[in-house]
C-alpha cells in the first residue's frame, strides 16, 4: 500500500538558471545544456583521485540512478570534475565503468579549469577551490552537495550527497519531473 498513499512533496522553488555550457563526455564528445535540455538531473562536483568524500558521495548516487531505473523516474545525473587536469576523457571513461554507472543515466564530465570553475561558481553557485597538495595526496576543495536541475536548466534545490538526502532528491525530482505533466 506505500506505493499508492505515498505523498509526492510540492516541486521545490527556482533558485536560478544555468547559463548554457558545453564539456566533454567520457567519449571526448562536446556535451552540455543543449543535450540536458527538456531533463530533471542531479549534478554532483567530484574528482576521481579524491579520497575524502567523493567515494561516499558516489555510492550514493550509484543509489540513486538505481532506484531511478527500477522506479522508472526520467531522471538523468551528470557529475562534473573538479580536477580537469587529471579527469581526462578517457580516466572519467575507466571511473564510470569501474563505478557502475549507466552511460544512458549518469555521465561524467570534464573541460578546461575555467570553464569548470566558471560554471561551477556562477551557474551552480557553489564553491570550488585550486587543487593543494599534502604529502602527496591531493585535495580540493568543492561541495559536497547535489543540485536539483528542471527540465527548463533551472537549479531546484541543493541536497545533501546523503542517504537522507538522495532520498530527498529523488522525491523532489518526482515533483520537479511531474509539474510540466500537468
Amino acid at each position: 500500500l506505500t506505493p499508492l498513499t505515498r505523498r509526492v512533496p510540492q516541486p521545490p522553488p527556482v533558485f536560478g538558471t544555468l547559463p548554457e555550457f558545453s564539456l566533454t563526455n567520457p567519449n571526448g564528445v562536446a556535451f552540455g545544456s543543449k543535450d540536458l535540455a527538456g531533463k530533471v538531473y542531479v549534478a554532483s562536483f567530484i574528482f576521481t583521485r579524491c579520497q575524502s568524500f567523493c567515494p561516499m558521495i558516489v555510492q550514493h548516487l550509484s543509489k540513486l540512478q538505481k532506484r531511478a531505473v527500477l522506479e522508472k523516474l526520467p531522471l538523468t545525473i551528470v557529475s562534473l570534475t573538479v580536477d580537469p587536469e587529471f579527469d581526462t576523457p578517457s580516466v572519467l571513461r575507466a571511473y564510470a565503468e569501474k563505478t557502475g554507472a549507466d552511460p544512458a543515466v549518469w555521465t561524467f564530465l570534464t573541460g578546461s579549469r575555467d570553464s569548470l570553475t566558471n560554471l561551477i561558481e556562477k551557474g551552480f553557485s557553489v564553491g570550488v577551490g585550486a587543487p593543494v597538495i599534502t604529502n602527496g595526496l591531493i585535495d580540493i576543495a568543492h561541495s559536497q552537495k547535489v543540485a536539483l536541475i528542471d527540465s527548463k536548466g533551472r537549479i531546484r534545490g541543493y541536497f545533501d550527497a546523503s542517504s537522507e538526502g538522495i532520498d530527498e532528491v529523488f522525491a523532489r525530482a518526482e515533483a520537479v519531473a511531474g509539474e510540466f505533466l500537468l
